[in-house]
């Protein structure tokens, strides 16, 4: 089993590694054929500088003819020594080439003939005759004649060859493209397959909080994945769903028992909040990896599993109040990667409540947060601003859920449950599509005891909902709500 981020790494690397391996290539073949061209183009300028040395030499003979001077004769045979030497070299070059071959040959042979001549001009013996001279001016034109011609003949060997070299690179650099093409279209490919299984394993936890909402309890667990952040989550999940189950069984059961009802109606509401907060927060996954926010997306799974498992190992039907503002903190990390700016969030907490006294149930305050983005700000494109301000009061916690949004419809029977009307301010009901509020204020009812639990202000364009988190109820209260069921 794998995880997302290991995966992305890996197709990462191997698409770092084609490129490198590619740009190699390409280095390698131009550096190799602007090699094996800059050695053709050498043995070229050598055979040009055979005829400067040849002219050297001639020249520096005739002065000898004339002057019979040691030192001159010194630097005549250096020139042979070094036209020698630089024929020499050319031996194997010329050996690709039949008319080059061809001409060499004839230049060795001439070049052997004039030194034998030389020798009888400057050592005389039984070989030397007066007009030596004037045809050892004759085989040295003959010499630089063959070797114009031999700088002819490569020139022609050094086009075909200059021809085949460019095709040859030419079908090379192509193969290269076309390997390298395919192995970015098969990375293209694996990335694909990816994108698609993680989009099919989001889109199975989403059918499945789906079933859950509509009250299948017994819709199968959902299947493994090839990845462990996001079989994290099913695992959780399908333990939230069980649990849920187990929790309804158990309800059921004990519905009979009039003492028990209100803490198994807390218990029921607030399981119900996790499918509908996993449902939602999803639906921010799906339309992050649609949008191709891989990394986004990761951290998205991340922080939704760690909001879940936390509110799956809770066992009561309460929790301290800092507990549920470190979900609360969570919830609003996973909005900010959503959104992207365009909400502005300000949580405002003026003391710890981590004391027992201060207990309230779970997801109490999120889904008002939530409310405010998918209702209240969810066509703001910029400027969109939720509060939340935890203050203390004498006998209550006071929590406030402020937006800028669209806010409530307006309540034409004000006075409604959930609505407040005071001088200058318009109350609003809780509209019957807002489930995470009227599962709040139930919750908080029942929990209470009470009904001055949740209210709803619109005042200048801005909305509050306002709950009161009571830090103790008095026994008289409490048995009169719960005679009351």
């Amino acid at each position: 089993m794998k995880s997302i981020r290991q995966e992305l790494k890996r197709n990462q690397f191997i698409l770092m590694t084609v490129a490198v391996m590619f740009i190699t290539a390409i280095v390698f073949v131009n550096v190799k054929s602007s090699h094996q061209y800059n050695g053709l183009l050498q043995n070229y300028q050598q055979v040009n500088d055979l005829l400067v040395i040849n002219n050297r030499r001639s020249t520096f003979f005739k002065l000898y003819s004339k002057s019979h001077d040691s030192g001159t004769l010194s630097q005549y045979y250096d020139e042979c020594e070094q036209f020698d030497s630089q024929l020499q070299e050319l031996n194997e070059k010329m050996q690709n080439d039949r008319k080059c071959k061809m001409t060499y040959r004839i230049v060795c042979q001439v070049t052997e003939h004039r030194r034998e001549m030389a020798e009888s001009y400057i050592w005389p013996g039984e070989n030397y005759y007066p007009s030596l001279t004037a045809d050892l001016d004759e085989v040295d034109l003959e010499i630089e004649r063959c070797l114009n011609q031999l700088m002819s003949y490569y020139l022609d060997y050094l086009n075909i060859v200059f021809a085949g070299y460019s095709h040859r690179m030419q079908v090379m650099n192509i193969a290269i493209i076309l390997f390298f093409m395919t192995v970015f279209l098969v990375y293209i490919v694996l990335e694909y397959q990816m994108s698609s299984r993680i989009l099919q394993s989001i889109e199975r936890l989403t059918s499945a909080a789906r079933e859950i909402m509509n009250n299948n309890l017994e819709a199968e667990d959902i299947e493994e994945t090839p990845y462990c952040e996001l079989n994290q989550v099913s695992r959780t999940f399908d333990q939230m769903k069980r649990q849920i189950r187990t929790m309804i069984t158990e309800l059921e059961e004990t519905h009979r028992m009039k003492e028990h009802l209100a803490e198994m109606k807390i218990r029921e509401l607030q399981m119900q909040m996790n499918p509908h907060f996993l449902f939602n927060s999803l639906s921010l996954v799906i339309r992050s990896i649609q949008l191709g926010e891989r990394d986004t997306s990761i951290q998205l799974v991340k922080a939704i599993s760690k909001i879940l498992r936390s509110s799956i190992e809770i066992k009561t039907t309460a929790i301290p109040l800092d507990a549920e503002i470190e979900l609360v903190q969570s919830y609003l990390y996973i909005q900010k990667l959503h959104l992207k700016g365009r909400v502005t969030f300000c949580l405002d907490v003026r003391k710890s409540f981590s004391s027992d006294h201060v207990m309230i149930p779970p997801l109490t305050i999120q889904p008002l947060v939530e409310n405010s983005i998918q209702h209240g700000l969810k066509d703001r494109v910029n400027g969109g601003r939720v509060d939340i301000l935890i203050t203390e009061k004498p006998d209550y916690i006071e929590a406030v859920v402020a937006d800028n949004g669209v806010g409530f419809p307006a309540a034409a029977e004000r006075g409604k449950e959930g609505s407040v009307s005071t001088p200058g301010r318009q109350g609003a009901a809780i509209p019957k599509t807002s489930i995470g509020l009227h599962n709040v204020k139930e919750r908080l009812k029942l929990y209470y005891r009470r009904e001055d639990v949740l209210q709803i202000e619109r005042l200048d364009g801005i909305t509050r909902i306002t709950l009161k988190l009571y830090k103790k109820q008095s026994s008289k209260e409490a048995m009169e709500y719960k005679d009351d069921l």
